[in-house]
């Protein structure tokens, strides 16, 4: 836990133990399609596997007709005659083939999950073949990102900032598969007076977001925290201010005129 104390203030930063996935509870502009044998990521949704996603991706780009289904089965029957040097081969070669269509009316990134010692996603590669795999695509259509962007027609600056968006998204949710959640409580003279939590992303950053939640004469505490090991410490800090809080009572009450006092006692 961190804390910091200022004047009759006392703000305390500790972890979320009760993670909501910002997949759940924000609104998002791109779409998560994860597959995984252990581990339900991203966005629900009904595609048995990521064979059967890709397809419906394909056909919903080129038509969910007879025409449609036909030119994906001749593309999968040319792609794979082309490559004949192993399953992993000739499978990688057929999603290329459907994303390069896909593209055409979708934006896509890749999804790479880390499994070691805690889960991690990015949308670029982790480098690690032995912890780490695709796991999956994050997408918007084009006729989406148009609307969030403004424009009538595709350019290189609307998809990069539709990419930067969904990359932004990712990064939240790796925040959320880390446990890098938040939440402070501003206590005044030993008492609570404020407290939030939901706070995505590394430490630093987390503080950086509190600052705006909190009144405008603590918000510079976030920068004097430290970190504190014994509760006796935080206890004896929040019964202290409680204590001063009483004591200024008590003085104020002695210092009230005697005619005041009587009255405000009726």
């Amino acid at each position: 836990m961190l804390m910091a104390v200022e004047g009759p203030y006392a703000l305390m930063v500790q972890p979320d133990d009760i993670l909501i996935s910002p997949r759940e509870v924000d609104g998002h502009f791109g779409t998560m399609a994860c597959f995984h044998p252990r581990y339900a990521l991203g966005d629900s949704h009904n595609y048995m596997d990521k064979d059967d996603f890709l397809r419906e991706m394909y056909l919903d780009t080129v038509g969910h007709d007879e025409a449609g289904l036909k030119r994906y089965e001749h593309m999968v029957n040319i792609v794979s005659s082309r490559f004949r040097h192993g399953p992993k081969t000739e499978e990688r070669a057929v999603d290329d083939a459907m994303l390069k269509v896909i593209s055409e009316k979708y934006i896509t990134l890749p999804l790479y999950l880390m499994d070691h010692s805690g889960l991690a996603m990015q949308t670029a590669s982790f480098n690690d073949p032995w912890d780490s795999g695709q796991v999956g695509w994050i997408y918007v259509s084009k006729e989406d990102a148009l609307k969030e962007f403004g424009g009538e027609k595709m350019t290189g600056a609307i998809r990069k900032r539709a990419e930067d968006l969904m990359r932004s998204e990712v990064a939240a949710y790796d925040s959320y598969l880390r446990g890098e959640c938040y939440g402070f409580e501003l206590y005044k003279n030993g008492e609570l007076s404020d407290s939030c939590w939901g706070f995505m992303g590394g430490l630093e950053d987390a503080c950086k977001d509190m600052a705006a939640y909190l009144p405008e004469g603590c918000r510079d505490m976030v920068a004097h925290l430290e970190e504190q090991d014994h509760p006796a410490t935080i206890i004896k800090t929040l019964l202290k201010h409680a204590k001063i809080q009483v004591d200024q009572a008590a003085k104020a009450f002695e210092h009230a005129p005697r005619q005041q006092v009587i009255g405000d006692a009726r």
